[in-house]
């Protein structure tokens, strides 16, 4: 580096005609040139210093060029130098100018002579892995040899984590082989003439140090690391005006407020993209306002309008958000209208004042099957986007089911992935219930995940979540976990539909299959549209006997019943009478219908045991014993009074009775067994008065029904356990007894101590 600095002076001084010493070494030569003195003659540093936002960036780099500074002093007083290292790592989301600082701070260590080419390289991780054991190595090599004296950036270096297990990932030897190569090469001591960068997005790459080679830590500490926070409005307003300028274009003052409102709901969305944002807006504006140019409807060439950022940017104007007309015909929702009108007026006076509005974005949605639940949300979604606070009025529907893992460790990111689908949009959990009731602990680390999720800055107030089910069953969720109660202070109780309702639902319905065929069929719906007094008063009692089944599901059964009605109607005639007598013929067959399953839902104890039987895991009995059970079933398969499911039943719930059983062990038995089947009638019973227990004795019977739960999954885990082992050879079923647990045969009995010790 001396002698190149020397080299330099000299031929620059020959050029302006003076005869230089070539023997001589200046000051500058040794030690470099004043910092102070080359940062102003920087273009590299200038430039960053005109770059829009950035100012924790702006601020490091200036703490490095002031350490700079520091040591030129210090060399002139022979004193220890400050060290540092040139390597660093740059956090950020997308589009906040990473890779345009990296080789901006390039160039100033080459103009401040601290590397001896200076020239940037970009590279990205696919550069460095190769496809066989050993290339991976060779290829880093090759290229943190041929960067020697420059600067090499890698960005998106988070694709070097090689897996490590992380979340059941199988290990990359190949990205392992990279990672353990850079930290052999790279030391990052003072002096080096070598500079690497690190890019990427914060929560990747603090991911990738924590579970590749301690030693990259070392080398790139997070600690130092340039942080590229998000642009504010204010500099994505700045960033607009220059890329509009650069392509030639300007938008009216309108067209710019629409931009930054359209900005604002993108930043809701995952990995926002900042300036890049900026340039897919742009090109979307540039598309919209050439259609409308072929078409004759531009003013000015080279003008950008509000509606080229927005076809929609006017919705409030033309009364979109107009709740009222919103929810226009669906019935029972004026405390919904109510609330959400409230929320309007609270945004638009608090961004008057410019402050946080403070409404909710978690809500619960309490209440029976078919009562519009998923239908409010998405029109919660609707007035939540045109107030600004959503990306699109999407509703993205789930189940508990879908947010709880199979493994350990599946759970968390499964969770995090379904927020980060939904962000900007409506995460609409049904049956959310399951996540109280599903057994093992997989369940209650999806709730943990979502608690905690709630507050992060990555989700928070960037996504409505709506939780729904019964009203019994959201509220025992929330007394397993009061965490959850807190983070959904705001209910919303959709109650189930009354006659009258549903009587004027069916009434809609019909009239819109009417609509379908105007002018084309005539639909006679006078038995509906002007019922007579005891017509009215049949059709409600049919209602209200099919409301008492447990599978009546409200507006969803009355569309269906509208739907069966057209279905019977013959479509070759020109007028369709709708009668009375097919109306209440078709209730009844529903009514049928539904008792029928409910009949069919509930089965006896008996098959109850009979199903457990055939789902349990297959064993493997011994050859003797299978031989001697397969000839008895083979037997009794001949004669033709006793079925499949006979035979399941003799031989599970009552079981073949082993020999040398004796009478007093196989009398118990049965009494146990017997026992259990009243204990879960009891638990059935006590689900049931919970449904309509008073708040009073709800919290009582939650915990009653909550506490035998918990033993009959400990039971019934440690059956399961014993299945899978095989301790009865022939695959019966076990009875809990005093002490330990027998085979439905009598002969094999345990005790809970040896099961817990298997």
């Amino acid at each position: 580096a001396i002698t190149k600095r020397q080299s330099a002076r000299i031929r620059k001084e020959r050029h302006a005609g003076t005869k230089p010493n070539d023997l001589q070494l200046t000051q500058e030569d040794i030690i470099g040139p004043e910092p102070s003195q080359v940062l102003i003659k920087s273009k590299a540093y200038q430039e960053l210093n005109c770059m829009i936002g950035l100012q924790e960036v702006k601020d490091a780099i200036k703490v490095l060029m002031e350490t700079l500074k520091t040591n030129f002093e210090r060399e002139l007083a022979e004193e220890p130098l400050v060290e540092f290292s040139l390597n660093k790592v740059f956090l950020g989301s997308p589009g906040t100018g990473k890779t345009t600082i990296a080789k901006l701070y390039g160039e100033i260590l080459r103009d401040l002579g601290l590397l001896s080419n200076g020239e940037v390289v970009c590279k990205n991780p696919a550069d460095f892995v190769g496809s066989a054991l050993g290339q991976s190595e060779a290829q880093t090599k090759g290229i943190l040899a041929a960067t020697v004296g420059k600067v090499l950036v890698i960005d998106e270096a988070y694709g070097l984590l090689g897996g490590g297990g992380v979340n059941g990932s199988v290990v990359d030897p190949y990205k392992e082989a990279v990672v353990d190569t850079i930290v052999a090469e790279v030391q990052s001591v003072p002096g080096e003439d070598r500079c690497v960068l690190l890019l990427g997005y914060k929560e990747q790459m603090e991911q990738m140090f924590q579970n590749v080679n301690p030693g990259l830590s070392r080398r790139f500490p997070l600690s130092s690391a340039f942080v590229f926070e998000d642009f504010d409005n204010v500099a994505l307003a700045e960033i607009l005006e220059i890329k509009l300028g650069k392509s030639g274009f300007n938008a009216t003052e309108k067209a710019k407020v629409v931009a930054l409102e359209v900005l604002g709901r993108a930043r809701n969305r995952p990995n926002f993209g900042n300036a890049g944002e900026i340039d897919i807006l742009l090109d979307r504006a540039k598309a919209s306002h050439q259609k409308r140019l072929m078409t004759g409807r531009v003013n000015r060439r080279t003008m950008l309008e509000a509606v080229d950022f927005d076809a929609e940017f006017d919705r409030a104007e033309k009364g979109d958000t107009d709740i009222n007309k919103l929810f226009s015909g669906d019935v029972g929702r004026d405390g919904l209208i109510a609330t959400l009108q409230g929320y309007q007026t609270r945004v638009r006076q608090a961004k008057e004042l410019g402050i946080n509005s403070e409404i909710p974005f978690n809500f619960l949605f309490r209440g029976p099957p078919g009562t519009g639940k998923t239908t409010a949300a998405r029109k919660m979604g609707k007035v939540y986007c045109d107030m600004g606070f959503l990306d699109k009025p999407e509703v993205i529907e789930v189940s508990a089911t879908e947010l709880i893992g199979q493994y350990v460790g599946q759970t968390g990111p499964k969770v995090q992935k379904l927020l980060d689908k939904a962000l900007g949009k409506v995460l609409f959990i049904d049956e959310a219930y399951r996540l109280a009731s599903e057994t093992g602990s997989f369940a209650r680390e999806a709730v943990d995940e979502l608690v905690d999720c709630f507050t992060k800055p990555r989700y928070h107030q960037k996504l409505i979540i709506i939780l729904a089910g019964y009203v019994q069953d959201i509220n025992t969720l929330l007394a397993i976990n009061p965490g959850m109660s807190s983070r959904f202070p705001d209910s919303i109780d959709f109650n189930p539909l009354a006659p009258s309702a549903c009587i004027q639902l069916l009434t809609k319905q019909m009239q819109a299959h009417k609509a379908k065929l105007k002018g084309r069929r005539i639909m006679n719906l006078s038995c509906l549209e002007s019922p007579t007094d005891l017509f009215l008063n049949n059709l409600t009692k049919a209602f209200e006997a099919l409301s008492q089944q447990d599978s009546w599901a409200n507006a969803r059964d009355v569309k269906e019943l509208a739907k069966k009605l057209f279905q019977k109607f013959d479509l070759s005639c020109q007028e369709l009478m709708l009668t009375e007598d097919l109306v209440l013929a078709t209730l009844d067959d529903m009514m049928k219908e539904r008792r029928g399953r409910m009949d069919n839902k509930k089965p006896t104890a008996a098959a109850e045991i009979a199903r457990a039987f055939i789902n349990a895991p297959a064993v493997t009995p011994p050859t003797i014993t299978t031989s001697k059970v397969l000839a008895t079933c083979e037997k009794e398969a001949e004669e033709p009074e006793e079925s499949t499911e006979d035979l399941v039943h003799t031989n599970v719930l009552h079981g073949i009775r082993d020999a040398g059983v004796s009478n007093e062990v196989w009398e118990q038995l049965q009494k146990d067994r017997e026992k259990e089947i009243r204990d879960e009638e009891a638990l059935r019973r006590l689900k049931q008065a919970q449904r309509t227990a008073k708040e009073a004795d709800r919290e009582r019977i939650v915990r009653e029904i909550l506490a035998e739960e918990k033993k009959r999954k400990e039971i019934e885990a440690r059956k399961a356990k014993l299945m899978h082992m095989g301790v009865c050879p022939v695959g019966y079923q076990w009875i809990k007894q005093a002490g330990g647990f027998r085979c439905a045969g009598g002969s094999h009995w345990i005790s809970d101590g040896e099961v817990d010790s298997m």
